[in-house]
Order: C-alpha cells, then sequence, then structure tokens
C-alpha cells in the first residue's frame, strides 16, 4: 500500500471485521500512517522527540530522547532526562544499557528515517523480530525507536554547517557548591578518530584549545576538571563550556554547557526533595539537595513541563544558569529577545520555589570566638536569621549532664531566642555547651539546624606547674618562668589542657609529670618554637608541627584513645607565613602510637636532613614527605627492634623528599599492609635490611624502593622468623586490633557528633 505521493505523511484508516455463519463481528479500526522520508540533507541537525513506554510493572512512562544527524543519518543519540517510575523498569533500562554507550545509540547510529522506521525492536520470543533492541529490554528498546521516530519527523532545534558528530557531555552534576575544594568533572566523548577541544571561557574552540584531560578519580575517563576556585570568584560564577571535535580538516558543530558553582541562598534555605509549582500556563519542577551532605541545601535542578521545554529551549539553559547561580529567580534578568517568555519561566519557577522554601539557617555568633575557653570564661552568645519574621528557638547543653550519647530533645526544650546569652560551663572539670538553633516562619517546616560548640577546658589547681622549684597556677606563667631560665623542665603536678592560644616555650625543655602520678597534657595544634620533649606524660597532643626543631617522646610516655594517630610533622604548617626553613631536626619516639612526617604539610619546604626513629615501645605510621610538600635533602627513617611500624610511604601523592632510606634493625612488629618507598609512580629511597631479621613473608610486605639492601651474613639467616613464629605473631596482631576496633566503635558511639536538619533528629553528640 502506498501513499498519495504529497509532501505530506499520510494517515488512512483500515477496517477490519470477520464472519462466521453469516454473521459479522463488529469492525475493528486502525489507523496506518505512512511517513514522507524527506530527502537527506546536508549539515548537522538537532532534534527532541518521545514516546510511551508501557513498562513491564504496569506503570507506564514517557521515553525522551535528543538526536542528533550529520547529512542526514544519525549521528548521536542521547537520553533527554526520562525517569523511570518502578524499579524492575529501571532495572531493564540502565541493566540493560539500553541508552549505554553499547546500546540503542550503537543499534541505530547511522540509520536515516526510513532505516529507522524498518528497525526491528518489536518485543517477540523471535529473535529475528527484535534484532535492533537491546536483548532482555525489548520493551524500553521499541520505545526508545517510537522516540527517535518522533524527533525526525518534528522540526530540527537547531542546524549547523558541521560535517562530523559533536563531542557529548556528560556529569554526575551541573550545580555544585562555591567551596574551594568542590569542583564538576564533565566527561567528553565524540566519534572514534575524532579530536575534541574545549575552552571554558566562551570562546569558540579552535584546534589550538585544550583537548580533554583524565578525570582525577575515575581515571578511565577525560574531559574538563571545572574549579570553584571560590577566592576569585567569592559569589560564585557560570562556566561556560564549549567543545567540538576536529578530524582531518573536519570540524563539528559547537556543544555548550553551562555549570555552576554557587552559594546558598542569603535570606532563605530550602527543604530536601522535589517541588512542583505552576504559573502562566507553565508547569516547573525543581529539586533541591545538599551536595556536600551539610545541611545546606541548594537548587540543583529545574524542568519544565514537555511542551513548554520544547517551546523555550533556545533560551532556556541560560535562564536556568542565573537562577542556579543565585539560588533563587530574586536579581535574575530576563534572557535579552525572549524578555516576556523569560518572565512566563521565572514565575512557574517562582511558584514551584516557593513550595520548598524554609527560613534561612541561623547563624551563631560567639564573642570571643576561640578554638577553646579557660574553664571560669564567659562567652556571649548572638543567634540571628536572615529571613524576614523568622522565630528563632534555641537550645544549650551541657556535656556533664548527658547521658547516652544524645543531646535533648529540641523540641522539647527549645527556648524562644530574645536577647544575646552569656554562657559559662560552671564546672571545674571542664566540658562543652552545644547550642543547636533553628528558625520557622508560619506553618512552614523548620530551617536547617545552627550548631556551635563550646569546649572549656579542665581547671589546674594554683601550682600546677613548676619550673626550677617555683610552683605556678597558669601554663603561661610557667612558659614564662622557663624561657626566662633559657631552659629547663615544666613539671606538671595536674592534668592540663592547653588552649588554642597557649603556645609552647621558644626555649628547649622537657615537659614531664612529677613524682605524685603520671599527669595528662591535651591540646590541639601546637608549633615547637626550640627543641622540645616529653616524658612520664598522658600524650593527648593532636598535632606538633617541629618547625625544624628535634621532637622527643621518651620511655614512659601514653597516648589517649584516637582513630587518628597523633601526628607530629618535622617542619611547618600548610599556612604558615614562612613555607620554606633550613634545618637538621630529629624526631625520635620510644613509646606511645604515632603518625611521623619527615616534611611539613602541603606546600611547604624543609631544606636539610631529617632523622625519625622508632624504638621502644613505639608504635608509628612513618611518611618521609607528605602531599605537596618537599624535604630538599635526606630523610632517613630507623626503626628499632620491638617497635611497631603500621604503615611507611617515603612519598606520599605529590610529596617529594630529595632522598631516603628507611633502615630496618632486629625484629621490628610490621602490623600494616602499606611499606611503599614511594606513591608517586618511580620507585625510590633505599631500604636498608642488612641489621633486621625478618621473614620472607615480611620482606614481601616493602614495595617501589629503588634500592633493596639485605644481610649478607649467615648469622642473619638463622635470625629469620620461621612461618610458625609469623603467623602467632599475626594471630596476635589480629585479636589486639580486634579489641581496639571494639573499644572504638563503642568510644565512637558515645562521642559521635551529627547534624541534622530537622531539630528534633539532631540531637546525637
Amino acid at each position: 500500500m502506498k501513499g498519495n505521493g504529497t509532501d505530506a505523511d499520510e494517515t488512512i484508516s483500515l477496517k477490519l471485521a470477520a464472519q462466521k455463519d453469516g454473521k459479522w463481528s463488529k469492525v475493528a479500526e486502525i489507523p496506518l500512517t505512512f511517513v514522507k522520508i524527506p530527502p537527506l540533507g546536508a549539515g548537522t541537525k538537532v532534534y527532541e522527540g518521545q514516546a510511551e513506554c508501557k513498562g513491564n510493572e504496569g506503570k507506564p512512562y514517557t521515553v525522551k530522547v535528543r538526536v542528533t544527524t550529520v547529512n542526514g543519518r544519525i549521528a548521536l543519540l542521547e537520553d533527554n532526562g526520562t525517569e523511570i517510575p518502578g524499579y524492575i523498569d529501571e532495572s531493564f533500562w540502565l541493566g540493560g544499557d539500553v541508552m549505554g554507550a553499547e546500546g540503542m545509540p550503537k543499534k541505530l547510529k547511522g540509520k536515516t528515517l526510513e532505516e529507522v522506521l524498518k528497525a526491528r525492536t518489536t518485543p517477540s520470543d523471535k529473535e529475528e523480530e527484535k534484532v535492533d533492541a537491546i536483548s532482555g529490554a525489548t520493551l524500553s528498546s521499541d520505545a526508545v525507536k517510537y522516540a527517535v521516530i518522533d524527533a525526525l519527523r518534528s522540526k530540527p532545534l537547531r542546524e549547523g554547517t558541521g560535517e562530523i558528530a559533536p563531542p557529548t557531555f556528560q556529569s554526575s552534576r551541573q550545580v555544585a557548591p562555591n567551596g574551594k575544594i568542590n569542583h564538576i568533572f564533565v566527561t567528553m566523548k565524540a566519534p572514534e578518530g575524532t579530536v575534541i577541544h574545549y575552552t571554558t571561557d566562551g570562546s569558540e574552540p579552535t584546534e589550538d584549545s585544550p583537548t580533554p584531560s583524565q578525570d582525577p578519580i575515575f581515571h578511565e575517563d577525560f574531559g574538563a576538571d571545572l574549579r570553584a576556585r571560590s577566592e576569585t570568584y567569592p559569589d560564585g560564577r557560570v562556566i561556560l563550556l564549549k567543545a567540538a571535535a576536529f578530524q582531518d580538516g573536519k570540524r563539528s558543530e559547537t556543544v555548550t554547557g553551562r555549570y555552576v558553582f554557587a552559594n546558598p541562598n542569603p535570606k532563605h534555605s530550602y527543604e530536601l526533595g522535589q517541588f512542583s509549582g505552576k504559573a502562566e500556563g507553565i508547569t516547573a519542577r525543581v529539586e533541591f539537595e545538599s551536595p556536600n551532605f551539610d545541611q545546606k541545601y541548594y537548587l540543583t535542578k529545574i524542568r519544565l513541563d514537555d511542551v513548554s521545554e520544547k517551546t523555550y529551549a533556545a533560551f532556556l539553559p541560560e535562564l536556568f544558569s542565573q537562577i542556579y547561580l543565585k539560588q533563587g529567580v530574586e536579581g535574575v534578568t530576563p534572557i535579552s529577545g525572549h524578555e516576556e517568555e523569560s518572565r512566563k519561566v521565572i514565575a512557574a519557577v517562582q511558584a514551584a520555589l516557593h513550595e520548598g522554601f524554609v527560613a534561612a539557617e541561623p547563624v551563631i555568633t560567639i564573642t570571643p570566638k576561640q578554638g577553646n575557653y579557660s574553664n571560669d570564661d564567659k562567652v556571649t552568645v548572638e543567634i540571628t536569621c536572615a529571613t524576614e519574621e523568622a522565630e528563632i528557638y534555641y537550645v544549650v547543653d551541657n556535656s556533664n549532664d548527658i547521658t547516652g550519647g544524645r543531646l535533648s530533645d529540641f523540641e522539647k526544650h527549645k527556648v524562644l531566642y530574645e536577647k544575646p546569652l552569656t554562657l559559662t560551663i560552671e564546672n571545674p572539670q571542664g566540658g562543652t555547651l552545644y547550642i543547636r538553633a533553628a528558625a520557622k516562619t508560619g506553618q512552614k517546616n523548620w530551617s536547617p539546624t545552627a550548631r556551635k560548640d563550646l569546649p572549656f577546658v579542665k581547671a589546674v589547681g594554683k601550682e600546677a606547674f613548676e619550673v626550677n622549684g617555683s610552683k605556678y597556677g597558669t601554663w603561661k606563667e610557667a612558659v614564662s618562668a622557663l624561657e626566662k631560665a633559657g631552659s629547663g623542665e615544666i613539671i606538671l603536678r595536674d592534668d592540663v589542657e592547653l588552649q588554642e592560644k597557649d603556645v609552647f616555650p621558644s626555649v628547649s625543655c622537657t615537659i614531664r609529670s612529677g613524682d605524685e602520678r603520671k599527669c595528662k597534657i591535651k591540646g590541639g595544634v601546637m608549633e615547637a618554637k626550640a627543641d622540645i620533649a616529653f616524658e612520664n606524660v598522658v600524650y593527648d597532643v593532636r598535632r606538633i608541627y617541629g618547625n625544624g626543631h628535634s621532637v622527643t617522646i621518651g620511655t614512659d610516655v601514653e597516648t589517649t584513645f584516637s582513630f587518628m594517630k597523633r601526628s607530629i610533622f618535622a617542619g611547618v604548617a600548610y599556612d604558615a607565613e614562612e613555607k620554606e626553613i633550613t634545618a637538621n631536626p630529629v624526631i625520635s619516639v620510644e613509646s606511645g602510637k604515632f603518625a611521623l612526617y619527615g616534611s611539613g604539610s602541603g606546600g611547604t619546604t624543609l631544606k636539610g636532613n631529617v632523622e625519625i626513629r622508632v624504638k621502644g615501645t613505639a608504635e608509628a605510621e612513618v611518611a618521609g614527605a607528605y602531599m605537596n610538600s618537599t624535604v630538599d635533602g635526606k630523610v632517613t627513617v630507623t626503626v628499632e627492634d620491638q617497635a611497631s611500624l603500621s604503615e611507611f610511604l617515603g612519598e606520599q601523592n605529590k610529596g617529594n623528599a630529595k632522598e631516603l632510606e628507611l633502615i630496618l634493625m632486629g625484629s621490628p612488629k610490621l602490623d600494616g599492609r602499606t611499606f611503599r618507598g614511594t606513591v608517586n609512580g618511580t620507585p625510590k629511597g633505599t631500604l636498608n635490611l642488612r641489621q633486621a631479621s625478618l621473614s620472607p613473608e615480611q620482606a614481601e610486605k616493602f614495595k617501589d624502593f629503588a634500592e633493596i639492601l639485605k644481610a649478607d651474613s649467615p648469622a642473619a639467616e638463622e635470625n629469620l622468623l620461621t612461618k610458625p613464629a609469623v603467623e602467632a605473631e599475626t594471630e596476635a596482631m589480629e585479636k589486639e586490633k580486634a579489641a581496639e576496633e571494639a573499644v572504638a566503635i563503642e568510644k565512637m558511639i558515645a562521642e559521635s557528633v551529627s547534624n541534622f536538619s530537622d531539630p528534633e533528629e539532631s540531637d546525637f553528640l
């Protein structure tokens, strides 16, 4: 049967009826459409189409596609926002990889409209009837076929003169928080044999523009790694990514994507989830997410109804990128040439946004602002909210009154905030005050919960410190007395918790307990100003930067439990004023559990030789050069008999040590899995086993050393651990580790700190 020969499609009705014994059935009427096949045109065209899929679990859904043709043949087939309603159909769609690289895009590539019409994707038990379908997913494959037909029969969204297929962009997100570490990696793909070039400044790509780089996380992908750079763009920014494919003098059309780094809306917050609104005959759907899982909710997706998406396709990407950047419609400018249509779309989006509005997260301001406070300090707390007419409620919990590791129920104990608070701990043993605040407007849900923790240190006695026979009641007085003496000891006669403002002496000193008992010294991040040693103390200093000075941990030091070992760096902190120093420091530990670094932290340089000594009962993980730091000299690490080495990395990622040597003496314990000269690629450093007595299994743990020096004498061979001994040692270590993990889990539950958007749930320490 043929059409009428005109340029238009023709639809006819086929009527069918059955006769038996002179009786006729009802007439069935089937419409048949004969599609006008246009001649293959030159250049590139982009279409959008859709078709219904009845689904495998009785939940119909709409398959949406975008089709790019070059000279009339399909060059690119992409999913255009298909939403699957059920798990079973999603498993066919995703598990069958219907729209993956090897799915329907590959099956239909190169076909014309006429050839797609003839493609065999009909659900059937006969393989020959579904040869162009994805095996096991013929329902969705058939729907893709008809969506492509719908697209190719529609008016193209845009046309160009490109002679090869353009690249495709793929990214897990289009909107990201405007933070220092945030980035969006956009994967780029193009036909085999072509080369992609791209720009990020809005200019047209040329063959001199950059080519895709390797994904820093998923190394098999290549594309553009877009960075927030919040220092340069504090108000956020829209990155206009443009790319084109090139091959043998031919060029594709330019593909454009807009990616946004945004700050939270300053005047209000959003609820997690999807919300819809309607205005001016347009339905908009928006989605709010917390990309960093930090209670800060961002507008990350905007979609319009299908008709509006097509009608306003010419300007929606530019308009939506503005809304993403503003995280709302206030201040958004209508697109030039589409002013009236832009206002209609903005009104619909505003209606959807309003459904998800809640009050802004309150801001808790602390005066004075410190890392921790003296036991008798009084702290002023002020709470504000940027949302007009919002009521603020707060709760203050004292760690000394909390049992079971949970904060109080916010709803039951909330107090209306009316004026600034004055708080103190009122306990000589110290503790922490937990402040939570949330806001509401009318009948709306709660805002995200703001929280501040105020740690107060333990009070000490009037004679807590002794220097040269004199007693002092504060750390500052003791340090001042020691500096006047030129060197000496600070003797602890009480447990002491150092404040953020406290400093170590600027002259060499030893810190130890008196004769009465072993005292604890607790602190956060500290910096050595001279050589410093610790003896006979319970050590709970989270981190020390040696600043080129020597740091010594004596034989009778205990370290408190921590998931992360207490850290000691030979060099300076990443934010130090002088990022390059010259020194030859020694880090020596004889007891306790530590993480030791021969360098400073990221981006710093230590010029000189560094010695790290692990001996006695000490357990340490060691790195010669920390990430992005440099030691312009030799790092020598010595681990003596019976000490424990739980990890060794001569060079961590992008760390650099000019020379490295790891020396093992006797039979140190090796209770970890990672013992490598470098993780920067090329083997580095010397592993010196000449004085070691290791089993073959232990020796095999060491990797990526440029040189290995082994013992030559028969005596050394006789001292090697036997296999049963290794197994016994391993079993003992596993039991010890299991016991530590059990304690760790118990402590974690008791001390965990979690934040929730619902103040009723924000009750864990």
